[in-house]
């Protein structure tokens, strides 16, 4: 096992706000808005880690990790009271998932990524029929770290160390590669290549109506927003642009990403509506990781999609996930000191 120390430099924040035709990427220094939230209380849910929220009509869903409750999926109305036992199993067996880090919700259709077990699982509930919730499964035997459903059959995803460009777009069930997009830029120095490519490791996003997708990464406060037709994509650094910092393993025939003290987490979650981009930020450093510290923020970063910064919100409490509403004028949360669902007024 051979470790090496790398202290990676993404990029120098220059000035308030400038874009380069040549690159078309955006490089700011702080958002022209900022807000001080003031939530209120939804509802109480106690014994839960809540990863993402789903709002649809009177109902909110949440993607929650507690296995006592036996499902990964819970949908509740407005005074939290559960209106099914859930859906999505823990489990090893068919149509059960035993973790993940992708998962979401299309158009009524809930799913999850299981890495270990190389599928997807997904489950459409269904109203009027003896069959509460229909169940299906694909299999995804190749890794990434984060996978994002288009529709029922056809899934974009990034995070595959040993491929040039950072988001692929695949068909299921045949796990046919139909686009690649954004190659990765070569690595600097001695760094090794799947190293320097998993320095990126993003979260996947896609706006409503299929047409972008942005990649919010982990580890440095960078955007890439990818036009899924035309293949063109803008990068956007800032407000701080801080480097990625990290350190590289030689394990079982390959190099890996190692989290250093020196690490800094950037996003950790978010949301989309057809106007605008909400990335929940972290800034904490590995050091800080006690307590989810790492997977959760106080502040919520918003951007159009055009890549261009709106405003910051500012939350009093770490949450660890949100949701907004299709008109954009209510944010939803989950409060993860107080454990409970929270909502604040965006306008």
């Amino acid at each position: 096992m051979k470790r090496i120390l790398l202290l990676i430099a993404l990029g120098v924040s220059m000035g308030t706000f400038s874009q380069s035709p040549s690159s078309d990427t955006i490089i700011f220094s702080r958002f022209p808005a900022e807000s001080n939230l003031q939530p209120e209380t939804v509802f109480p849910l106690k014994n839960e880690y809540v990863r993402r929220i789903y709002l649809e009509d009177n109902t909110i869903t949440t993607w929650s990790i507690n296995k006592d409750q036996g499902y990964f999926f819970r949908p509740y109305n407005l005074q939290g009271q559960p209106l099914n036992k859930g859906f999505i199993g823990f489990g090893s067996g068919q149509y059960e998932v035993s973790g993940a880090i992708s998962g979401g919700c299309h158009r009524g259709m809930y799913w999850l990524h299981d890495v270990s077990a190389g599928k997807i699982v997904t489950a459409s509930p269904q109203k009027n029929s003896s069959e509460p919730v229909q169940l299906k499964e694909y299999d995804f035997p190749e890794f990434y770290y984060s996978v994002l459903l288009l529709d029922s059959l056809q899934v974009i995803a990034t995070g595959r160390y040993d491929a040039a460009e950072k988001l692929h777009r695949i068909q299921l069930p045949a796990f046919k590669l139909l686009s690649a997009y954004r190659l990765y830029t070569p690595p600097p120095g001695k760094t090794p290549l799947n190293t320097w490519r998993e320095s990126f490791i993003s979260f996947l996003f896609k706006h409503p109506d299929q047409s972008m997708a942005v990649l919010a990464c982990r580890f440095t406060d960078q955007l890439d927003f990818v036009d899924l037709k035309t293949g063109k994509s803008r990068v956007v650094k800032g407000p701080e642009n801080f480097p990625a910092m990290f350190g590289s393993i030689y394990s079982n025939g390959r190099d890996h990403l190692e989290r250093t003290e020196d690490t800094r987490f950037a996003f950790v979650s978010g949301t989309v509506t057809a106007k605008y981009v909400y990335l929940l930020y972290s800034g904490n450093h590995e050091v800080d990781g006690a307590g989810n510290l790492n997977s959760t923020g106080k502040k919520v970063y918003v951007y159009d999609w055009a890549g261009k910064p709106v405003r910051v919100l500012n939350f009093p409490q770490y949450i660890s996930c949100i949701s907004v509403n299709d008109d954009d004028s209510l944010l939803y949360a989950f409060d993860t000191d107080r454990e409970m669902i929270i909502r604040a007024a965006l306008r």
